[in-house]
């Protein structure tokens, strides 16, 4: 075997160029039934799966960021979907880089990760140390490399900010929902809004706060394979 396979990188692909490679690989397995004989994913499953997909992703753009959640989900589930199918087309090729593009996948050497993309965290709990100084924590989790974290004074954090898969904070303007525009947060701005700790211990020290005055924590996962969610938000007045 010449350990060439399928390619990952439509896992950091333009959202425009997805869904395209998406119905590209419909294509090459499902109407090449004779090379890819029993696909572990129904056409019809496939296929609902991409519909879902399309569906969520525009009324994420039309209606913004309350759309963003069932968007991301399908985006998801169309991911695994495409990760499974790799695994089914490498076992056929056996190396072979034509039914690879057969499939419409694109062979490659390089290794890659299997990695899931990380659950939002759980289990956030913030606690009084010392005076002006609040302990923030969440729960371990599988396939988490980094816990993030960002608290902010008196407010949480703005619902419009939100994290892209590749780690970046962004803020959401949809003023004009048919038009959200996602444009990104200096580090300024980062400093206006809180302390962001992208350290990558589940366990987070804030020092310096103001005693009398009530904190608010998000956390996110990150591995490999992106970003979480944040979390749910969680307050307490420090002491």
């Amino acid at each position: 075997m010449s350990g060439i396979r399928c390619s990952h990188y439509f896992h950091s692909i333009k959202v425009n160029d997805f869904p395209v490679f998406a119905g590209g690989v419909r294509d090459g397995i499902y109407n090449n039934a004779i090379t890819f004989v029993n696909p572990p994913i129904s056409q019809v499953d496939f296929q609902a799966l991409l519909d879902s997909y399309n569906n969520t992703r525009y009324a994420y753009e039309q209606g913004g960021i309350a759309q963003r959640g069932p968007y991301r989900d399908a985006k998801i589930a169309l991911m695994k979907a495409l990760d499974e199918l790799a695994d089914y087309v490498d076992g056929i090729a056996d190396g072979n880089a034509n039914i690879i593009t057969l499939a419409g996948y694109v062979p490659t050497k390089s290794s890659r990760s299997a990695t899931p993309e990380p659950a939002d965290p759980i289990g956030i709990s913030l606690k009084r140390a010392s005076s002006g100084v609040l302990l923030a924590e969440c729960a371990t989790q599988d396939n988490t490399v980094t816990y993030g974290c960002i608290l902010t004074a008196n407010y949480p954090l703005e619902g419009n900010v939100i994290m892209n898969e590749k780690g970046q904070l962004l803020f959401l303007d949809d003023s004009d929902p048919k038009n959200p525009n996602e444009s990104a947060i200096t580090p300024l701005q980062i400093m206006i809004q809180g302390v962001f700790d992208c350290n990558p211990g589940r366990k987070k020290e804030f020092k310096n706060l103001n005693p009398g005055t009530t904190y608010y924590v998000v956390f996110y996962a990150a591995n490999s394979a992106g970003v979480s969610e944040f979390s749910k938000t969680v307050s307490l007045m420090c002491g």
